[in-house]
């Protein structure tokens, strides 16, 4: 199941939010963690295997600029997806944050309940996955190859099946898991015991 880690460096907004949230997630046993620096996020992230998504203040102390949390937390092998969350003006962050990688800038102009429905949007793309991921006996093959680093022309030449074959089941399998490349697969293919 993932998580959501809330990274921000004012306590009262932080424990606030992260109340709220874990509150309103419960139901989807979605567990909250909060952090007040990128630092204490990654390692958090690190020390726990679990698929996230990270809230995170653009404007935390450890920040070198206001786009670095998010260069630091695309590079996690087990970050889902990331939310800027920002007093700063919209209108010049938004675009930049997206183009960074966010997948959505929410404002703390914000009523807390349009925070929760802005990220349920997103968390919505993990829940529940085990219940519904039914991989053909193709995929699962195929994934067991990924999982041991072969190409796509080596797990033709396997299954004794076209590299362009391999590539089609290879999108299928992504899509089914819910992820965009090899080592999120493996990675969610472990957490949902598929490998």
């Amino acid at each position: 199941m993932v998580s959501l880690l809330i990274v921000d460096d004012h306590p009262v907004y932080r424990n606030a939010l992260h109340q709220y949230l874990a509150r309103r997630f419960h139901g989807n046993k979605v567990k909250v963690y909060s952090a007040s620096s990128i630092s204490e996020g990654i390692k958090l992230i690190k020390s726990l295997n679990t698929p996230w998504v990270v809230l995170l203040d653009l404007s935390v102390p450890d920040s070198e600029d206001h786009l670095f949390g998010i260069h630091q937390f695309k590079k996690l092998h087990n970050v889902r997806d990331i939310a800027a969350i920002s007093g700063l003006e919209e209108d010049l962050w938004k675009d930049r944050c997206l183009k960074a990688g966010c997948r959505i800038f929410i404002s703390k102009n914000n009523e807390v309940d349009n925070i929760y429905k802005q990220l349920e949007s997103i968390m919505s793309h993990y829940l529940d996955i085990s219940d519904t991921c039914e991989l053909t006996k193709r995929q699962q093959e195929i994934l067991k190859y990924i999982n041991e680093g072969q190409s796509n022309k080596m797990i033709a030449y396997n299954l004794n099946i076209k590299e362009q074959t391999v590539k089609i089941h290879v999108n299928l399998l992504f899509k089914e898991l819910k992820v965009s490349n090899r080592t999120q697969a493996v990675f969610q293919a472990k957490l949902l015991g598929l490998i």
